[in-house]
């Protein structure tokens, strides 16, 4: 299901807010987001967010009501958790914005 432009919106700046945080503790950081590199897809997938820093990676993934638990969602998060299983220096991190209705 596509998202509303309100939700893309909340989306957006749920996944600003998430790269600012990691620059702000010293992380490079690419975001799928006007003005920002984007980040390396992995496995096929763009996540929303990648933070590099000292060796260690987060790929940070954000959704919305709207888009959580649907098919874009669940390969995605497959795709990520495959790229961080046993790894301890590559990590997923998946944020839900909103409040279910």
């Amino acid at each position: 299901m596509a998202r509303s432009e309100k939700e893309q919106s909340n989306h957006d700046r749920a996944v600003e807010k998430v790269a600012k945080d990691y620059q702000r503790k010293g992380y490079n950081v690419d975001a799928d987001l006007p003005g920002w590199d984007q980040p390396k897809t992995i496995d096929g997938v763009r996540p929303d967010v990648l933070a590099r820093k000292g060796g260690h990676q987060t790929a940070v993934e954000v959704e919305t009501q709207s888009s959580v638990d649907s098919k874009r969602d669940q390969k995605q998060k497959e795709s990520f958790k495959d790229w961080s299983k046993g790894n301890d220096t590559k990590h997923f991190r998946r944020v839900v914005t909103g409040k279910k209705k």
